[in-house]
């Protein structure tokens, strides 16, 4: 009974001593294992209550085998002795009391010295576990010393009765101081627990508000990290939007360079279209001049030629009088010969003697008198010609030749005088042409059914007018100047109008024949309204039926 009060206090002054030691400097360890070694510590002290609250070696065997160098190690390896040496006791009682004594002896001894050892190992124990250790080996010694006085009170009773009164006062005092400690110890542990849990309570706060700065930090850090590699970007992208401004500027200056340049080439362009302007303007109004003039020369030798064709008229008029007169002549002498036929009385023989040859003479005067008035009618030097050629001694004969005289006298000033007329000023992009194709040019427009109004290779504002039409049906710029191109293009149009013209002329000699479809054909003599073809007869050849 005394034992096992005693090993109790022992061991819960030695409690108090491990909750004030080994838990205060693990708790004094590093924030991260605060949380660990706390929860090892309740592990531990929950097995030792476990182990501790009963007297089964095997409990503190189990102990000592989990927790080898544990908190209560020593006091668990004391209590296994104890128990052990309690267990032998009673187990030598019966035997000998004296070689129990002394076994209790000796492990009374073997307990001091694992006692012993505990407190060597408890080096940092107070005074206060010092002294209960004292009290406990105090006590034991005189539960000893009791249990020898009893042995020797076997002998004597009355010894026996008075050491067991003895016995129990001071077992009674000592179980009242042992209560004492207990509580008095009781009190001091439950005070350093709470002391420990405030400090871990603190420790862990620490560790907590230490962790929730350690965190803060990081996420500083991480917002620092993340605006600056933001402001990385927002300058990469300034950098980048001034690169592009500056790329943009400088196209810009660029494209305002290149409009100035096109401005200057376009102000230059319209200046050389402006001067190419007033030169076409002032050759155009030379031109005009020069067409005034001869108009008006045209005028001219109009009014010389009606004068001409008058006199050659009234010569006309004076020929056929002539003529007539010589009919009447003719027939009068006709008559008249008739007349001596009949007064001889051989009509019939002066018919057939006279009559052949009076007709050939009549025929041949007849012939030369219809040839020299279609020289008058036609009044070419050709014309005049041919007459002597044929007559040359004709009754026109010396006539002829003066006409003929005349004729050559007035060829010979015109052409001086178409010599002395200027060449017409040519324009720089028609400086291909020379007079004859400019001729031939009017000459196919004209054919093309855009008239010019003559051809005489001066290109007016008709013929300008007429050239602009063309090109603009031919899907030219329509300017009014001829380019090579140009002019090869109206040369096929024109030769292919002319082909088609006399295709049409030879289909349709004698009879309708055409190849079609024609120009007016549905419109023309040839198709009625109904569908069926008119009266009048023609054949319709159309290539490819």
């Amino acid at each position: 009974m005394g034992s096992g009060s005693l090993a109790r206090s022992v061991l819960a002054g030695l409690v108090g001593l491990s909750l004030a030691g080994p838990p205060a400097v693990a708790f004094a360890q590093g924030t991260k294992e605060a949380t660990s070694a706390g929860k090892r510590w309740e592990e531990e002290f929950s097995f030792w209550q476990r182990a501790s609250s009963g007297n089964d070696v095997a409990q503190y065997e189990a102990y000592l085998k989990q927790y080898p160098n544990g908190t209560f190690a020593s006091m668990a390896r004391l209590r296994v002795a104890e128990l052990q040496a309690a267990a032998r006791t009673k187990e030598a009682q019966p035997a000998a009391e004296d070689g129990a004594a002394k076994a209790k002896a000796a492990d009374a001894q073997k307990a001091e010295a694992a006692k012993k050892a505990a407190e060597a190992d408890k080096a940092k124990a107070d005074d206060e576990a010092r002294k209960a250790e004292e009290e406990a080996a105090r006590l034991k010694a005189q539960a000893e010393a009791r249990k020898a006085g009893e042995a020797a009170a076997r002998k004597l009773a009355e010894d026996k009765a008075a050491a067991d009164a003895k016995a129990k006062a001071e077992a009674a005092a000592a179980e009242k101081a042992r209560a004492e400690a207990a509580a008095r110890l009781k009190a001091e542990a439950a005070k350093t627990e709470a002391d420990a849990r405030k400090r871990a309570e603190e420790q862990a706060a620490e560790a907590e508000r230490l962790k929730k700065e350690a965190q803060a930090a990081a996420d500083k850090a991480r917002a620092e990290e993340a605006a600056r590699v933001k402001a990385e970007a927002d300058r990469k992208k300034a950098e980048e939007a001034a690169a592009a401004e500056k790329a943009r500027a400088e196209q810009e200056s660029a494209a305002r360079r290149e409009a100035e340049a096109k401005r200057a080439e376009a102000e230059k362009a319209a200046a050389a279209e402006k001067a190419r302007i007033e030169r076409e303007a002032a050759a155009a109004r030379k031109l005009a001049d020069e067409k005034a003039a001869e108009v008006e020369r045209l005028k001219a030798e109009a009014a010389k030629a009606a004068a001409d064709a008058e006199a050659k008229a009234a010569e006309a008029a004076r020929l056929a009088k002539e003529a007539e007169k010589r009919a009447e002549e003719a027939a009068a002498a006709r008559r008249q010969a008739e007349g001596g036929a009949a007064a001889t009385g051989r009509p019939q023989d002066a018919r057939r003697t006279v009559g052949p040859a009076d007709a050939g003479t009549t025929d041949a005067a007849k012939r030369e008198e219809e040839t020299f008035q279609k020289a008058v009618v036609d009044g070419s030097e050709k014309a005049f010609r041919g007459y002597i050629a044929a007559y040359p001694n004709g009754r026109f004969a010396a006539d002829a030749r003066e006409r003929l005289a005349a004729l050559s006298k007035a060829g010979t000033e015109t052409t001086e005088a178409r010599r002395q007329v200027e060449e017409p000023v040519v324009d720089p992009r028609e400086a291909y042409m020379d007079r004859s194709t400019r001729i031939q040019a009017q000459r196919w427009l004209s054919a093309l059914g855009y008239n010019t109004y003559g051809a005489d290779g001066v290109f007016g504002p008709r013929t300008r007018s007429a050239i602009a039409a063309w090109q603009g049906s031919s899907g030219y710029r329509a300017n009014g100047y001829l380019t090579r191109q140009q002019y090869r293009m109206l040369r096929e149009a024109a030769q292919y109008a002319e082909t088609r013209q006399n295709r049409q002329r030879r289909y349709q000699r004698g009879y309708d024949v055409l190849e079609g479809p024609v120009d007016d054909y549905y419109d023309g003599p040839y198709y009625r309204d109904d569908g069926y073809y008119r009266r009048r007869g023609g054949v319709v050849i159309i290539p490819g039926y």
